[in-house]
């Protein structure tokens, strides 16, 4: 009577090599299992045993997008840390797409005096860097109580262009245009026409002062209008 042939061991029990550790997370599972001659549920087990990570390779339609917004909405696109966006953008050479510029004087008058929402479209600054500029100057957020709005003002809106009702109530033409849409009341007496196809089309071409210049309207009218269409500003020294 013949023996019975030893059977080979299943491949999850064959040791693992140093090579096959130093692959793990550097390709799919799926690839490694067959390169291995491994179950992907091996391959899986052990990355985890491991604590690695599977890399996200980078696509070229992926490194398109570094620079165009700031790299937390990057990192929300493309379903990766903010921290791996950041390093991968440095990587290439690409600018972050708000630029670091210093304080001026009388932009820090602003902070804690308004909200800070305001004080961002005012200043240029993004929100979160005006909250930590507060922050780091020991300011409380502006108290909206001490801001609040009477009748008489709340019956001027509508009646004038925001910017009247501005100068007459002492306050900001965004601080105006927010109370106007929280009373949902229409603009009867628009500033200026509404954006055309042509005007659009302008926006971070040029700088946003200059082309508020040659639109005749205010520069926080050209940046706000930009800000809301996700566009790049003009790059410093660049062309259009």
């Amino acid at each position: 009577m013949s023996t019975p042939q030893r059977r080979r061991p299943p491949s999850f029990k064959r040791p693992w090599t140093a090579e096959e550790d130093s692959l793990l997370g550097v390709k799919p599972d799926r690839a490694l299992a067959r390169k291995f001659g491994r179950t992907i549920q091996a391959v899986r087990a052990r990355r985890h045993l491991k604590r690695v990570s599977l890399v996200k390779q980078w696509r070229p339609e992926d490194d398109r997008i570094l620079g165009t917004r700031p790299d937390q909405q990057v990192a929300m696109l493309l379903g990766r840390p903010a921290l791996t966006v950041a390093g991968r953008r440095r990587k290439l050479g690409i600018p972050c797409f708000y630029e670091h510029r210093p304080w001026a004087p009388e932009h820090l008058e602003l902070l804690g005096r308004k909200p800070d929402q305001e004080v961002a479209i005012l200043t240029g600054h993004p929100l979160s860097t005006v909250m930590f500029k507060r922050s780091q100057l020991g300011r409380p957020k502006a108290d909206p109580v001490l801001d609040y709005w009477t009748p008489e003002q709340d019956r001027l809106i509508g009646t004038m262009p925001d910017s009247k009702v501005a100068q007459r109530t002492g306050r900001t033409v965004w601080a105006v245009r927010q109370r106007r849409f929280r009373l949902k009341i229409e603009n009867k007496c628009p500033e200026r026409p509404p954006w055309t196809e042509q005007e659009i089309a302008l926006l971070g071409t040029l700088p946003d002062a200059e082309l508020a210049k040659r639109l005749r309207c205010p520069i926080y009218r050209v940046n706000y209008k930009r800000k809301s269409l996700h566009i790049p500003p003009f790059p410093r020294g660049g062309k259009a």
